[in-house]
């Protein structure tokens, strides 16, 4: 392949990821500086505690039975249970979480916030397109980083500032994570 042609794709490469870069940094930003998002809980169905049975082989369409009864046409993937809460996965949107007390079994609406929302994707939620975007992105991230280091010390012009900068990089990289 031809340099001009590695440059190029490498500039394709880096464009088509900005949009991900972007968000990835964003929320990385905002979880590091302990901004997260909101969800609005909304109590909209109660019944009697024995409504559900927690260890029922069809979990799923006993939560999605109840919730039909709650008015609600949910559509999840599975339940997740926790002590006395079952959740409706995905949770990355509008979910339902329902919760056993001493005497009800309440029915809750989660509705995360667009922050949240953006915090689930970056931890790895999200539609199953997308973790597969952001599986392949991982790679077009890697050959963007390795052909600009190739492309950079392969020119004669630029060898020994990019050499420079990459030793650089590493150190400041080891100095501050040990």
């Amino acid at each position: 392949m031809q340099r001009s042609q590695l440059v190029t794709l490498h500039l394709y490469v880096a464009a088509f990821l900005v949009p991900f870069l972007f968000l990835m940094s964003l929320s990385g930003v905002l979880e590091l500086f302990d901004i997260k998002g909101d969800t609005q809980k909304t109590l909209i169905y109660s019944t009697d505690k024995g409504a559900i049975n927690y260890n029922s082989r069809n979990i799923n369409q006993d939560v999605k039975a109840i919730l039909l009864k709650a008015g609600i046409d949910a559509d999840f993937s599975r339940v997740k249970i926790k002590k006395s809460r079952l959740n409706t996965i995905p949770n990355y949107s509008t979910h339902y979480v329902l919760k056993l007390t001493e005497t009800h079994l309440n029915v809750y609406e989660y509705k995360p916030s667009a922050l949240t929302k953006l915090m689930s994707l970056h931890k790895g939620g999200g539609p199953k397109l997308y973790r597969l975007y952001q599986k392949y992105s991982v790679f077009g991230l890697f050959f963007v980083l390795i052909t600009g280091i190739w492309l950079g010390i392969s020119s004669p012009k630029l060898r020994g500032k990019t050499s420079m900068v990459l030793i650089l990089g590493v150190v400041f990289y080891f100095v501050i994570s040990y």
